[in-house]
Order: structure tokens, then sequence, then C-alpha cells
């Protein structure tokens, strides 16, 4: 019964968390322009790879962490 409990306590943080991270987003939908308010609010981290060069070309890896709920997955 607790380890069902505890699942149904990640599982309603992780909807209040996505919850909030859509509420954020819709604030931005309109937006032209990436300033650094708007990156500080929506991206925790961004880590990019060294560069590689594959079939010819130049190729850098680009992760994004957002806040609220992660990285999502292209």
């Amino acid at each position: 019964m607790q380890d069902i409990t505890d699942e149904l306590r990640i599982a309603s943080s992780a909807e209040d968390d996505v919850r909030r991270f859509i509420g954020e987003i819709q604030a931005y939908a309109s937006i032209t322009e990436l300033d650094e308010a708007i990156l500080n609010r929506l991206i925790d981290k961004i880590f990019i790879s060294a560069v590689e060069v594959i079939d010819g070309e130049k190729v850098q890896k680009v992760r994004i962490v957002y806040n609220f709920v992660g990285e999502i997955e292209n």
C-alpha cells in the first residue's frame, strides 16, 4: 500500500510540473525573440557536445533540460 501511495504522489507531482510548464509555454507562445529572462524562466540547462564529423559534415548535439519537466526526448 505504501508503494502505491508513493507512486501516486510522484505521478501527481509530475503532473503538476507538466501543468506549470504548459502554463509557462503558453505565456510565451507569441514571442518572436528569445531573451535572457525567457531562457532563465523556461530552461534549466543546455548541454552542447564536441564537434563530430559525420558523413563529411560537422555535427554538434544539443540537449536542453527544461524547468519543471526535465529533458524532452526528440
